[in-house]
């Protein structure tokens, strides 16, 4: 106790406080006369100042019942002090300001636990004085602020004790090198949206390293950066088997997740057991999450994931690994071949899938498919090649599979180089794009263009615009593309503008989730202001493809742009699924004709009779018509028979580079001999 008393000395004589011990029950072992003199004179329940009396009821009926926890930690040396404020009612109604301090009570004996309390007397203006860094350092929650580039630029006590990082040691590091296993999980991708969306999230997930599960909320700064709150909530995980659960549990799906199925992989691994792994991939959730909500994609990943389990044996397991992908690890099954059980994965996505709303949705799946040993004796490997072929069936529309061979890992790493390419400056990098004229089939004068986008990649060469914007999409980085491709388009226009008084309609493409994408339209409509480009020289082209089907958000961004008089038109149209429904839900301005049909002319009487219903159908509900793929002289003839006068296509012009395109049409005003 000569130990106590030191300290009781210590803290009373220099600042003339309130000194109080309390053991771990926040019983008052101890206290000063001071206390129980203001207990007296202002009316205080006696249990809060006299000795044996409970201080934590002191704190509890003043409404700091939740900070209890917190003082809990001081008491078992976890904390090295707590500070807090609290509002006291006197017997006269006068409201009165406390200070508390409480640090961990020092004994010769270690197991022996309690605080020492010190009590201040506080006016308002001392109140105000408490800094944001006070609140902050006493919450119960972890807290930190992180920089645009994931740079830690403030910790709190709380989040340096979870997270097990001093803070002179770890603030100024970036995040992600503090907690590199974090890389590429839902940590990352969730952050990502805060700093790149500007959106609030929360979530609960698991971080192995620290054992922990986490409850995470994250705002966006309007500085850049992320305000992050964060708790340990391993607590609330009940016992040690419900932890395991939710470590080795899909949360939305009840599948194995990644950690389970790789456990087993490496289990039959270990023992040598052949398998075979499905690696299957949802190709379009990400426009039905954009076109419908986030609810209906879970929606679409639960209902897959339930119709996957009825594949399941215990010779068949099956698992999500992360997002839109699934995996299946089968064990061999006698005679069965493996192209059998691949065609039952096919079947589960013939038929559409419901939502929330009973909408139904289309979904497609790619499927890649190794073997161990037979590819690789590694699993790191056999996933890889399993995720190698999936992108090879990726090539197809439909729902395909393919197994994995060698030649196959050209492809896979000519998608990474260019993944990488669309994260860096594409002006460096031969990204550019051509104009391919329209033209009046009456007067031979040039109507409009449509600007095609193309890469002359500096390792890869000229690449398809088929392919690199199949990569855009699944690596989520359409949006900078078509940005990108806005600016520069936008800087030419405005350029012909001042020097010919451009007046062309100019066509640009438009994928499914970009026409969902509220955020890109406002982006759009503001580079429109920038640039000042007239809206009814816009023309943005809605590719007729099947899973473009109707949505709401899609419907809302159409009629915002026709309000602001930029023209829809549909590409491709005869060809898909959905013509009449387009037709009927979107404000259309224009159909182009597909050239499947165009070029048939003259040699399939059914394509013709198509072609003709088409034309009487654009003309009967006033849509403008143009006929794209035009490369004879009898395809002009009879769509001009047909009373289809405008045309696209290699029989009048090729897409043009905008030097040749601006000496042809600007500058010498080119017009073409109608017979």
């Amino acid at each position: 106790m000569e130990n106590d008393k030191k300290t009781l000395r210590e803290l009373t004589e220099p600042n003339k406080e309130l000194v109080l011990i309390l053991d771990e029950t926040g019983s008052i072992i101890r206290n000063i006369e001071g206390w129980n003199e203001f207990g007296k004179e202002h009316g205080l329940i006696e249990k809060y100042w006299k000795t044996n009396g409970n201080f934590f009821s002191f704190i509890e009926d003043f409404g700091k019942g939740d900070e209890l926890k917190t003082l809990q930690k001081v008491i078992d040396k976890e904390l090295k002090e707590y500070l807090d404020m609290i509002p006291v009612i006197l017997k006269d109604n006068s409201l009165q300001w406390f200070s508390i301090k409480a640090r961990p009570m020092k004994t010769l004996n270690e197991n022996s636990k309690g605080t020492v309390i010190s009590l201040r007397l506080v006016n308002l203006h001392s109140i105000q004085a408490i800094t944001a860094e006070n609140v902050l350092e006493n919450m119960a929650e972890g807290f930190a602020l992180l920089d645009e580039n994931y740079k830690i630029h403030y910790l709190n006590a709380y989040g340096e004790e979870v997270l097990k990082c001093p803070r002179e040691e770890n603030v100024g590091m970036n995040w992600w090198n503090l907690f590199p296993e974090a890389v590429g999980s839902k940590f990352q991708k969730e952050f990502d949206k805060v700093i790149h969306q500007g959106a609030t999230v929360h979530f609960e997930e698991y971080y192995a390293p620290l054992t922990t599960w986490f409850r995470l909320n994250a705002y966006p700064l309007a500085s850049g950066g992320i305000a992050l709150y964060f708790q340990n909530i391993n607590e609330r995980k009940i016992n040690e088997e419900k932890l395991w659960e939710y470590a080795y549990t899909d949360f939305l799906t009840g599948l194995p997740n990644r950690r389970a199925m790789s456990e087993l992989a490496n289990s039959l691994i270990h023992s040598r057991t052949k398998f075979t792994l499905f690696f299957v991939n949802l190709d379009n959730l990400k426009i039905v999450n954009a076109m419908h909500n986030f609810n209906s994609g879970d929606k679409v990943l639960v209902s897959v994931a339930a119709k996957l389990k009825e594949l399941a044996d215990p010779n068949c397991k099956v698992g999500r690994l992360d997002g839109d992908e699934f995996i299946v690890v089968r064990q061999p099954q006698g005679k069965e071949k493996l192209e059998d059980f691949a065609e039952k994965l096919k079947e589960i996505f013939m038929h559409p899938f419901l939502l929330e709303n009973q909408q139904s949705v289309n979904i497609t799946a790619s499927i890649g498919i190794a073997c161990f040993p037979y590819d690789s004796k590694n699993l790191g490997e056999v996933l890889s090649f399993a995720e190698t072929a999936m992108f090879e069936a990726k090539k197809t529309k439909e729902t395909s599979f393919r197994f994995y061979r060698k030649e196959m890992n050209s492809e896979r790493e000519r998608k990474l180089i260019i993944e990488k390419g669309l994260l860096e400056n594409l002006n460096g990098l031969g990204y550019y794009f051509t104009l391919q004229p329209q033209i009046d089939g009456v007067t031979g004068s040039i109507t409009g263009v449509e600007i095609l986008s193309r890469w002359n990649h500096p390792e890869l060469g000229e690449l398809s615009p088929l392919e690199f914007i199949q990569v855009a999409e699944q690596s989520s980085t359409i949006v900078a593309l078509t940005t990108h491709l806005l600016n520069e388009v936008f800087t030419q226009l405005k350029d012909w503008q001042l020097r010919f008084g451009w007046n062309l309609k100019t066509a640009i493409n438009m994928t499914p989730s970009l026409l969902a994408n509220p955020e890109f339209f406002k982006e759009f409509f503001a580079l429109i202001d920038r640039y000042e480009i007239k809206p009814e020289l816009i023309e943005i082209e809605i590719t007729e493809q099947a899973e473009l089907t109707y949505s709401d958000c899609t419907l809302e961004n159409l009629q915002l742009c026709k309000s602001k008089g930029i023209s829809i038109a549909i590409d491709d149209f005869g060809t898909g699924f959905s013509m009449i429904a387009y037709l009927t839900q979107f404000p259309i301005n224009k159909i182009k004709l597909d050239k499947f049909f165009v070029q048939k002319i003259g040699e399939d009487k059914k394509s013709e009779a198509v072609l003709t219903s088409l034309i009487h159908l654009a003309k009967s509900i006033e849509c403008e018509l143009l006929a794209e793929g035009v490369e004879r002289v009898e395809e002009v003839a009879f769509l001009k028979k047909h009373d289809c006068i405008h045309f696209q296509g290699y029989y009048f012009d090729k897409p043009l580079t905008v030097e040749n395109f601006e000496e042809k049409y600007l500058r010498k005003q080119y017009q073409f001999a109608i017979e």
